[in-house]
């Protein structure tokens, strides 16, 4: 069953309207919540045959805007009317139970929306560690194209240590997967580099992956801001609607 959380439990419904993508007053909006599946509402999707699923990644405890680097970008899902969903989580759960979790959840999805036949996940950081297990663990007739951005595949935390899922240097997608790993440029990424090796190289069978510029629309392009251009693309580019 899925698991939910007694905290951060102040926002049942997830509003387009109610996001702050102001930093000084953000409100931790997309993280005060039960963790699980929450439907983007508040506008009525074009194409409601193809969703995305967002997927955050880990927070350090004193981190106080946590969620806030996916603010824009589910301003841009709902501007662009796109079937859109936020799957909050326990970031210090290991990353194959989350993923189990998130699996459930599409399955929901699926029970409840019959009519949505394309489905693209998004995993930033951590979440791309998990959604990158789930890409490998994936069988069932429902095609996922999975995304890990700024994915850390190699080993990056000691606190995954204990986990069954730590990270590896090969990874080999299930055949029902659609896979795509969208890779920071290590000495621009803010959280990688000052490491000795950069921990998104990994070998990937049935899958490619894409090295993203040091800059993006006149900015540094680090670890937070890939998000943007990998909703940009899918938007824009890969035709997603």
């Amino acid at each position: 069953l899925l698991i939910l959380s007694c905290e951060g439990n102040s926002h049942p419904k997830l509003e387009a309207t109610k996001i702050i993508v102001d930093k000084s007053s953000y409100d931790e909006y997309l993280i005060n919540r039960v963790n699980g599946i929450h439907r983007l509402t508040g506008y009525t999707p074009l194409d409601s045959s193809k969703g995305i699923i967002l997927v955050h990644g880990c927070y350090p405890p004193n981190w106080t805007t946590k969620g806030h680097e996916w603010t824009i970008a589910l301003k841009r899902l709902a501007d662009s009317k796109a079937l859109a969903w936020w799957f909050k989580h326990d970031w210090n759960a290991c990353p194959e139970v989350t993923s189990y979790q998130l699996a459930i959840s599409i399955d929901s999805i699926k029970n409840a929306n019959e009519h949505v036949n394309q489905i693209h996940i998004l995993g930033h950081s951590i979440g791309g560690l998990i959604v990158t297990d789930l890409a490998e663990k994936w069988n069932s007739d429902q095609k996922l194209l999975i995304h890990a951005i700024a994915a850390p595949l190699d080993h990056y935390s000691d606190r995954l240590n204990s986990c069954e899922v730590s990270g590896k240097n090969k990874y080999t997608m299930s055949d029902d997967v659609d896979y795509m790993q969208w890779r920071t440029s290590k000495n621009v990424d803010g959280f990688f580099k000052d490491l000795e090796k950069d921990p998104q190289k990994v070998e990937i069978i049935n899958g490619d992956y894409i090295l993203l510029p040091g800059q993006w629309d006149g900015k540094r392009l680090g670890h937070n801001l890939s998000i943007q251009l990998v909703v940009n693309q899918l938007l824009d580019t890969i035709n997603f609607f």
